[in-house]
């Protein structure tokens, strides 16, 4: 059964991102006033239900009741706009609640009591994020875009943050070796490949040494292996890579069947196009400018109000 109202809990506090209260654990305190937010008051128990609620340690007090403080102002301007949550919208929600869940009325009682809540406790809570939630879509989301000049922009300005693994492009003239080739037979390739380096690293045209000597499928491409990741070349070859600047050579490097003589065309640090991060950005962005709306409407809230915190 402890685990059905877990589950329950938790679905309730996905749709409203709002865990359920809880009930505070009984003990006796003196009651006292807290902080008056224009005409309402917050007392010492309200304040110990919210720790209760949110789990928080009694040296988080002050910020709890700044976070407190918020929801009232936020409250009092939904009011002032005329965005209370009905009954008729309170009963609604409550019931496709129950729907989501395949609870009838006794049943999501049951749950609530679980929680140490009534049903009319959790209706005051539910209504109060419902209303905060419609305020903070209209006073805030409303008003934030972000537009394309704006993502192409932070690309640009952090466009370190999108580099890809560096990659180096090679073009190599290769010499096969026979599997079952004797010793001498090896040798001779050698000293072939030893020639063609001298030749290459003398300057002959590396491309026209790849077509007159080359063998292997490489040879039609000028010998060009393309970019590859350092962790993708073989790695004699990518060892010799990293001791080469481009346009110099290396070789004859014995691996992978054969004789490589390598030449170093480029080195390149790749970045991802705008068009595979568009999207992060923009989700990126836009929640940097909700959350700095939020704050300038709370500071707003808070400079048209007459708050006394008194924790």
């Amino acid at each position: 059964m402890k685990k059905y109202v877990l589950s329950f809990a938790a679905s309730l506090a996905l749709l409203f991102s709002y865990s359920l209260p809880i009930t505070a654990n009984g003990s006796v305190v003196v009651d006292r006033v807290v902080a008056v937010v224009n005409n309402e008051i917050i007392t010492l128990s309200d304040l110990q239900r919210e720790e209760t609620l949110k789990k928080v340690e009694a040296k988080d007090q002050r910020l709890l009741l700044e976070d407190m403080i918020d929801r009232r102002l936020q409250m009092a301007a939904a009011k002032a706009a005329g965005m209370d949550v009905t009954d008729k919208e309170l009963t609604e929600a409550v019931a496709d609640i129950m729907k989501r869940n395949s609870l009838d009325s006794k049943q999501f009682e049951a749950a609530l009591a679980k929680e140490g809540l009534t049903l009319e406790q959790y209706k005051t809570e539910l209504r109060e994020q419902m209303t905060l939630s419609r305020m903070f879509n209209k006073s805030v989301r409303a008003g934030v875009a972000v537009d394309e000049a704006e993502v192409r922009a932070y690309y640009e300005r952090n466009i370190k943050n999108y580099s890809l693994p560096e990659e180096i492009r090679v073009r190599q003239i290769f010499f096969r070796v026979p599997e079952k080739a004797k010793p001498s037979e090896t040798a001779l390739i050698r000293e072939k490949a030893t020639a063609a380096a001298a030749r290459a690293k003398k300057g002959e045209n590396f491309v026209t040494l790849v077509k007159e000597l080359s063998e292997g499928e490489t040879a039609a491409l000028g010998g060009d292996l393309g970019f590859l990741q350092r962790d993708q070349a073989i790695p004699e070859i990518e060892e010799a890579a990293r001791t080469l600047k481009p346009g110099e050579i290396a070789g004859p490097l014995q691996c992978a069947g054969g004789f490589h003589i390598i030449k170093l065309e480029e080195i390149r640090t790749p970045v991802k196009p705008l068009e595979k991060v568009r999207d992060e950005i923009t989700k990126m962005l836009y929640e940097l400018k909700v959350e700095n709306t939020y704050r300038t409407w709370l500071q707003t809230l808070r400079g048209d109000s007459n708050i006394d915190n008194r924790l």
